[in-house]
């Protein structure tokens, strides 16, 4: 079957549909919501699906964990919602929800079926995240890999260079050889979680407000090349416009950095099929901060550039692209110059929450002007702690540190940063 003819399965009957009203919308460059406009206060929780699995999932864990981020005003959850993958690899979540093209771990799909349904209870919504440009949920390298029939092993890189990762990733959209099976895998796999009936309440994922949004991909990457911006350009569009095409209900959004400046942020959100932007910001992945030096200097830098980056973002948003813009991801490390390891959860976090208190207080200052619509930090690992039995699932991926970004329900200062700007959006809207 052609990556093409997928368009034309036959939808799912439909189960009742539910109000328009309910389902978030975009009215200019802010979020609507039942009329009203809707301002997001996330939090990443990638590692759901799994945790939310009967079979070794961790269900009371995930209960106690929105309770708490309930507790704090966070109405969105940005979610894994699907991992690709044979068990076996190295820094991968696992189970995957998709072992071989076509082939999918029912226990996997039930436990985000079961999140979903509690997210609902919680009055939250799920940003869903339907692949990856990296590969600790299988993503993008993993595609490849499939499309060759394991011809070329996947590159897993030793150390902080990603570079021939990132060039097996990025033949998934820019290697003719490969690129039509690519993509027919990945939209089988898009049209089988789309179109999914939750197991739970019976509801069509399509059907369900409790869902704001698709990500095409967590941070798919800009590429080069003479036709670099035509060759993302056109996979972005074709893949958002075959979701709304199973789907007209949800808003759908790309999953990007941003990073890259001006033109590529507008290649990336240009498309008539992508209904708002997205940022993401790290300072220290980037190159701007240093968690071990405890110098003003390196702070002020860091959050300079930051601040610089937030107001790029809504500005090429607003002024340009005319959309609302999101920021589905930030995070930063413990400090890294104690005695204590910066990964210890016991580590000082003065500079993490200085950098999450002047990153709030940018966001809301352009909330006001209608020129940015929420943010999401990364990322939640709630009751758990590193020195728990594998597998921990914190807020920090397989392939790196535990500890590193996470934030842990007893980070009630950092926490607390998160619920006084919710309840400042929600005196904004009274």
């Amino acid at each position: 079957m052609s990556k093409y003819e997928l368009e034309n399965y036959q939808l799912p009957s439909s189960s009742p549909t539910f109000p328009t009203a309910s389902f978030v919308k975009v009215n200019g460059t802010s979020f609507e919501q039942n009329g009203k406009p809707l301002f997001l206060t996330g939090a990443n929780y990638w590692q759901a699906m799994n945790l939310g699995m009967a079979v070794g999932g961790n269900r009371t864990r995930v209960l106690a964990d929105l309770a708490k981020l309930k507790e704090y005003g966070v109405n969105n959850i940005r979610v894994m919602a699907a991992s690709e993958g044979p068990p076996g690899e190295p820094y991968r979540m696992y189970p995957a929800l998709m072992n071989s093209p076509g082939e999918y771990d029912e226990n996997v799909f039930e436990g985000l079926d079961w999140f979903l349904d509690q997210l609902e209870k919680y009055g939250m919504t799920a940003t869903m995240t339907l692949s990856n440009y990296w590969h600790w949920s299988g993503g993008f390298a993993q595609y490849v890999n499939w499309a060759e029939n394991g011809k070329t092993p996947i590159p897993y890189p030793k150390g902080p260079d990603f570079e021939a990762l990132e060039a097996y990733a990025a033949r998934f959209y820019s290697d003719p050889t490969v690129e039509p099976r690519c993509q027919e895998i990945y939209r089988n796999l898009v049209h089988t979680v789309v179109t999914r009936r939750n197991t739970i309440n019976g509801k069509l994922y399509r059907d369900d407000p409790v869902i704001l949004t698709w990500e095409l991909a967590n941070e798919p990457q800009a590429i080069k090349g003479s036709n670099a911006h035509d060759i993302i350009y056109k996979w972005i569009d074709s893949s958002a416009a075959f979701i709304k095409s199973l789907d007209s209900n949800h808003l759908v959004s790309t999953g990007a950095e941003g990073k890259n400046g001006k033109e590529w942020f507008v290649t990336m959100h240009t498309s008539e099929n992508i209904d708002f932007a997205s940022a993401h910001v790290w300072v220290e992945n980037w190159g701007y901060y240093n968690s071990s030096d405890p110098s003003a200097e390196n702070f002020e830098h860091a959050k300079q550039f930051m601040l610089n980056f937030l107001q790029d973002a809504s500005n090429w948003s607003t002024n340009i692209l005319k959309k609302p813009v999101y920021l589905a991801e930030y995070g930063m490390a413990r400090d890294g110059w104690t005695k204590t390891s910066k990964y210890d959860p016991a580590a000082p976090v003065t500079n993490k929450n200085k950098y999450y208190k002047a990153l709030a207080d940018k966001v809301f200052e352009l909330e006001k002007e209608k020129a940015f619509s929420g943010h999401a930090f990364w990322a939640y690992s709630g009751i758990a702690r590193p020195s728990d039995p594998a597998p921990q699932w914190l807020g920090d991926p397989p392939h790196e540190s535990p500890g590193w970004y996470g934030v842990y329900d007893s980070d009630k200062e950092t926490l607390e940063i998160i619920g006084a700007h919710a309840r400042q959006v929600e005196q904004l809207l009274k």
